[in-house]
């Protein structure tokens, strides 16, 4: 069945290739070309596989993707496109020639400033490799909710809704676990984050391709594409399944191929823009607080290129077609029938977490109070040594570094109770926690390289300049309405570094234009020292998947991994797998409320086949006949003689909610 299932996949990689080399005009083109319909195929596939019953048959997944990718082959074949021909092969093999001759045209200093950042990027690729290849999947809101989402899909064939533990399972968009599915039957269950590593390339090359359209420089192109790959946020989603990574990529695959319309505003690329966008609005509903951004840099093209809207009735003709193939399927009806309404809060969440989440409840004083402090919060959350501080050391230096901004930020009082989600705002990050170990900001990038280029830009036009000044004057725009669109929608969340990744994608091109003076130059050449160092500190200490010590991942079991944010657990997990046969019925009597981890208890190889009978704040169901073992948490089910206490429950305060104390019984 896998041999099967590769050959189905050198098929559809071939397939994919085909339309790349078409549409592509350099190698970076074809990378972006090839995931768009590479994302194109599978996401419909799983679909249209889990009408069948089918989504753990690797045999159909090896048919289904084909056949969707052979119709976009006929489709992108039969329209005329007039592109100078490109050849991979051709491209690939006259790369070292090319490289060769780009490193010896740049001076003495860009050489020692692209030699850094190479060799931290080389770094942080090995380390990334390391987790990828030999950890697994570990993040808390995978093993409550994520990931649990894939194993049940796995587990019933289909998409049904489940009526889980934990909101989310049901809430969040099936676009994404249609691609994590179809990386677990390649790769197995670390296969679950392939679409995310991939999107981290994606990230990068659309960073460079986008920052060439703009500055019209390759090697501001090659550094931008540098940043993005060292970015602290990147690096660290790169390996969870977390849904953010793939909506950065997403996002920043969108502003690419907008930017290929407004160069070359020829109606396959139109179509090729709004098929994107159906795509992006199919993978997370926060999609819409980019919108504002996103619509900005449309308006400015449509407003520069009156011809485009000429295809705008076509164009929107093949957008509907987008929207019905990939958002309709995807979950968010089936939210706005479980809510009883139409609404956008509805798409999303149920109604008592948007409460949490959400400011909807806010009087309009309390929205523009949360407003004014979020912008003072945020700031105050990019103006950190992130990644440095991950060590002990390295928060030292931080806690100096912080000495003036934090006198500054006091005069805002922003240390209040209120207007927050998860933990309360503290100017340092709460110790008890260390979120930004695991969702970092930007580090340095962000306020010392990123900052003062935008200032200078705005500042120090330059008439002459050869880059696309009214161009970048949108993307320095947009950023600044992402930062605020962010900062309205919701209360404080500590957490929100893995969100404002997604803003990365207007401002790293803008660094494309950092050659605008050797003694700009220069300061970057200290600057890159420190981003490397940023970044291979973030990756290497960081706590889903630390590379030293006693819980390094090269030293820890599964069940040690991914217990590894709520170590109090481990006993259970282990106690279970000693118990329980790997191919058993199990009824889960698991609770919400101390968001009990249930994706280890499928086992390594996903053979039991697990019950939720606790439903998101509903009531308890009754135990199934067929259920073999009972697993439930204190408070979700009586303690009956004979059950089997597998561990001592909550005994230190180290996460915003207590570990539940599990009991197992054995029924049948």
């Amino acid at each position: 069945m896998y041999l099967l299932f590769l050959i189905g996949l050198c098929l559809f990689i071939f397939q994919i290739h085909r339309i790349s080399e078409r549409l592509a005009g350099d190698i970076a083109g074809y990378i972006l070309y090839g995931f768009l319909f590479f994302i194109a195929s599978l996401i419909p596939s799983g679909y249209l596989i889990a009408k069948f019953n089918l989504l753990a048959n690797k045999a159909i997944w090896a048919v289904v993707p084909n056949i969707i990718a052979l119709l976009f082959n006929q489709l992108i074949g039969r329209y005329p496109i007039e592109l100078p021909k490109f050849n991979v092969k051709v491209a690939i093999s006259e790369q070292p020639h090319k490289i060769k001759i780009f490193f010896l045209a740049l001076s003495s200093s860009e050489k020692i400033l692209f030699s850094i950042l190479t060799f931290g990027l080389a770094i942080s690729l090995i380390v990334n490799l390391l987790v990828l290849f030999l950890s697994f999947p570990n993040e808390w809101d995978s093993m409550t909710g994520h990931l649990v989402k894939c194993a049940y899909y796995l587990q019933n064939g289909n998409m049904d809704r489940i009526h889980g533990t934990t909101w989310s399972i049901d809430y969040y968009p099936n676009s994404l676990p249609t691609l994590q599915i179809f990386g677990y039957h390649f790769f197995g269950e670390k296969g679950f984050r392939l679409i995310h590593f991939l999107s981290y390339f994606v990230f990068i090359f659309a960073c460079y391709s986008t920052a060439l359209i703009i500055s019209k420089s390759k090697k501001g192109a090659v550094l931008a594409a540098l940043a993005a790959g060292l970015l602290p946020s990147a690096l660290i989603q790169a390996t969870t399944t977390e849904t953010d990574m793939v909506q950065t990529a997403y996002l920043s695959l969108l502003i690419f191929l907008i930017l290929k319309a407004y160069k070359n505003p020829i109606r396959i690329n139109l179509y090729l823009v709004v098929w994107m966008t159906s795509i992006w609005i199919s993978h997370k509903v926060t999609f819409i607080l980019i919108g504002p951004a996103v619509f900005l840099l449309i308006a400015f093209i449509l407003f520069k290129k009156p011809e485009i809207r000429k295809s705008l009735l076509p164009s929107i003709f093949v957008f509907l077609i987008g929207i019905a193939i990939y958002v309709l399927p995807n979950g968010y009806l089936g939210n706005i029938k479980e809510a009883g309404k139409l609404g956008l809060s509805t798409l999303s969440a149920p109604e008592i977490v948007m409460k949490w989440h959400g400011i909807g409840q806010y009087s309009t004083g309390d929205k523009a109070r949360n407003f004014a402090l979020n912008i003072i919060r945020y700031s105050s959350d990019f103006l950190q040594l992130d990644g440095i501080r991950s060590l002990e050391a390295g928060n030292n230096i931080n806690h100096v570094f912080r000495k003036i901004p934090n006198a500054f930020f006091q005069i805002f009082h922003p240390e209040r109770d209120q207007f927050w989600v998860v933990a309360p705002f503290v100017l340092e990050g709460d110790p008890r926690y260390e979120f930004y170990k695991e969702r970092p900001f930007w580090g340095v990038i962000g306020f010392l390289w990123v900052l003062p280029l935008m200032l200078i830009l705005l500042i120090k036009s330059r008439k002459k300049a050869l880059y696309d000044k009214e161009l970048v004057l949108v993307f320095i725009l947009a950023a600044i309405i992402h930062f605020l669109s962010l900062s309205a929608s919701a209360p404080y969340d500590p957490i929100k570094g893995r969100y404002f990744m997604n803003m990365a994608v207007w401002c790293l091109p803008l660094i494309s234009l950092s050659f605008f003076s050797r003694s700009f130059i220069k300061y970057l050449g200290i600057i890159a020292i420190l981003v490397v160092i940023s970044s291979t500190m973030a990756i290497s200490f960081r706590s889903l998947y630390p590379l030293f010590g006693s819980e390094s991942f090269l030293r820890t079991n599964r069940i040690e991994q991914l217990t590894i944010t709520r170590p109090e657990l481990y006993d259970a997990y282990v106690n279970f797998e000693k118990l329980v046969p790997d191919n058993a019925i199990v009824a889960l009597g698991t609770q919400q409320e101390h968001e009990d981890f249930e994706y280890p208890l499928w086992g390594n190889e996903f053979k039991r086949t697990l019950i939720p009978l606790h439903p998101f704040r509903s009531a308890v169901k009754p135990i199934p006949s067929n259920a073999e073992y009972l697993f439930y948490s204190e408070g979700v089910f009586e303690y009956k003689t004979g059950d089997i206490q597998l561990n001592k429950g909550d005994l230190m305060a180290d996460t915003p909610v207590p570990e539940s104390k599990f009991f197992l019984r054995k029924l049948n």
